[in-house]
Formats: C-alpha cells, sequence, structure tokens
C-alpha cells in the first residue's frame, strides 16, 4: 500500500465515524503539512455528502462487486483496512457509492457543487476527460479544472488550478477561455499548455493562435501563434512573449523526454512533475553537470539506470517518494 493509499483510508475511515484516536492524529499531521492534502480530503468529504440520497435510489448497485471493484483499482491493504457489514446499511452503500464515482472518473474528485458547478480534481494520476464542446484536456497531477454546469450554453469558460494541455473545438461564436493565476487565456479553436501555478505561469502554444491578457487590464494583451511562449515577469507583474525552446513542457504527459546539454538539475525538475518523486543532491555540485539523453515511456529505475551508466561518479539512494543523489562533481 502506498502512502497515498494509506491517507485515503485514513479520510474515508474518518467520513465513516471509524478512526481511533492515533489515526485521527495522524490525518491531522498530513492534512497540516500541504494545502494540497486539505483539497483532497475536503473533496473526498463533498463526495460524501452528496452520496446522502434516498437509499432506493442507489440500492441497484451491486454493491460487493464494486466495492472489490473500487480495493482492487487503488490497491487497498485487507490487513490495514477493511469494512465488513453484515447488512447493506447506509454508510456501506454510501462507500459503494463513492467507490462509482472513483471508478467511473479513474480516481479523480469530479462532482457538482451548489449545483452550478463541475469540477475534476487529478489527484495522483493525469486525468483525461472531455468537455461538453467536445473539448479535449489532459489535466495533470494534483491540479484541478472548473466549469459551469450551463458550459458551452452561453460561453465556454473553465477555470485551472494546476497545469494541463487543452484540444480546443473550434467555434467561431464562442470564444473558449480559461482562468488561471492572475491571467486569462482566449481562444477560438487550438493546442495549448497552461500552467497556472504563480511562481511558474505560463502559457505554451502546440497549434493555432491564443490571446493571454492579465485580471487587471485586458489591454495588456499578447497574441501567441505555434512555438511562442508567454511568461510572467513576477517582479514586474508584467507579460512577456518569448520563443518555446523547452522540448519537455509536454513530458508529464507523454513520457517523452529530450534533453540536449541540460543540468541535471534541470532534468531531475522534469522527472519531478512527470513522475511524482521527488530529487535531493547530497553533492550540490551535481546539480551543474549536463546531460544528453533521450527517453520514451520509460520508468525511474530505468532512467536512473540510463544516469548512473552515464555519470561513472553518480549514485542515488532511495526513501520513500525522495531519491538522493550522492557523487563526486563533474569536471
Amino acid at each position: 500500500m502506498t502512502e497515498q493509499d494509506k491517507h485515503i483510508n485514513l479520510i474515508i475511515k474518518h467520513l465513516t465515524g471509524e478512526l481511533n484516536n492515533d489515526e485521527q492524529q495522524l490525518l491531522n499531521i498530513w492534512l497540516s503539512e500541504d494545502a494540497n492534502h486539505q483539497q483532497v480530503f475536503d473533496d473526498y468529504k463533498e463526495i460524501w455528502s452528496l452520496s446522502e440520497q434516498p437509499i432506493t435510489e442507489i440500492e441497484a448497485i451491486n454493491v460487493d462487486k464494486e466495492w472489490q471493484n473500487f480495493k482492487q483499482k487503488v490497491n487497498f491493504d485487507k490487513e490495514n483496512y477493511s469494512i465488513k457489514p453484515k447488512k447493506r446499511n447506509l454508510s456501506f452503500i454510501r462507500i459503494a457509492a463513492i467507490a462509482l464515482i472513483f471508478i467511473s472518473l479513474g480516481i479523480v474528485g469530479m462532482y457538482l457543487f451548489g449545483n452550478k458547478k463541475q469540477k475534476i480534481y487529478a489527484y495522483n494520476e493525469i486525468t483525461e476527460t472531455k468537455l461538453p464542446d467536445n473539448t479535449e484536456v489532459s489535466v495533470n497531477k494534483h491540479s484541478e479544472l472548473i466549469y459551469d454546469k450551463n458550459f458551452n450554453k452561453k460561453e465556454r469558460k473553465v477555470e485551472l488550478k494546476g497545469e494541463a494541455f487543452f484540444k480546443v473545438a473550434k467555434n467561431k461564436t464562442k470564444p473558449f477561455i480559461i482562468k488561471a493565476e492572475s491571467f486569462y487565456v482566449e481562444v477560438l479553436g487550438t493546442q495549448f499548455y497552461v500552467n497556472s501555478d504563480f511562481k511558474n505561469r505560463q502559457v505554451i502554444v502546440k497549434e493555432g493562435m491564443v490571446a493571454v491578457y492579465q485580471y487587471k487590464d485586458k489591454r495588456d494583451k499578447i497574441v501567441l501563434h505555434a512555438g511562442d511562449k508567454a511568461i510572467f515577469n513576477n517582479k514586474e507583474n508584467k507579460l512577456l512573449k518569448i520563443e518555446n525552446t523547452d522540448t519537455n513542457y509536454l513530458a508529464w504527459k507523454t513520457k517523452v523526454f529530450d534533453f540536449r546539454n541540460e543540468r541535471l538539475d534541470k532534468v531531475f525538475y522534469v522527472l519531478e512533475n512527470t513522475y511524482d518523486i521527488r530529487f535531493e543532491f547530497v553533492n550540490p555540485d551535481l546539480k551543474k553537470c549536463k546531460l544528453t539523453v533521450s527517453f520514451e515511456n520509460q520508468n525511474t529505475d530505468e532512467i536512473l539506470n540510463v544516469l548512473k551508466e552515464t555519470f561513472d561518479n553518480l549514485q542515488f539512494k532511495k526513501s520513500g517518494k525522495t531519491i538522493y543523489v550522492d557523487g563526486k562533481s563533474c569536471k
């Protein structure tokens, strides 16, 4: 069982009222460590509350079958967590309702809140989804997409927290608008990448044309074509248009990497964002080592083996999701 699954277990046991004091303390510590953890907890709690509906509406569910499917999907550890009801009580049926939601969405929080908004939260895996207008969106891990229930009736507007890749369906009468961190992206039909994280705000166009502007002033608008990139000068709070030279901006989606004389710390940054791992340099001088290599659909162990063969001095030590990097400095 992974650490993430253990925390999911704690959340569900909290919702069912089955946590003991020690487990509640573990859950509280985990929630306090990261704002994303609280978001995950809130998502589960919201889905749980939405499952409170007349039992007659969900009694037709094959509870036993769907619960088994759900446990297999998230690799539940039977020794550490189990629910063994003798009857199909309300608590268990609600758990089955949650299971159905998460099975159908690939362990993605997706629900209606306030009967007006629909939200997709990609927890520990990339989520591929299609919006009502046939726009295709790839939402990266720990990112979320929100749109109105009436999306595509009068307008096509979504809100993005994190990063995603969009392939927007063409509609000249209804521009597609993305509300991100302090800026908007407006398009008619194209393919592009958006990262709304404050420290790494950027838009990269793969195909077509988009307009990017800040909340405060639409006149501060720049137009991007294929191969262009918009970045933000955080000190001056200005939009800048540059040529995109990052060949790995979609590596998290494609698992295809192409590094050309790239510093090792930059390489590890891309790998971290793709595989949900973290690198720590024991010897900081190793960050300056340069690497030229390509990978395609290879796992982290295979990639690390190649790096060890490339740099004779490189050593890796794993501890959970953290990989410590040590060795002699490159010449």
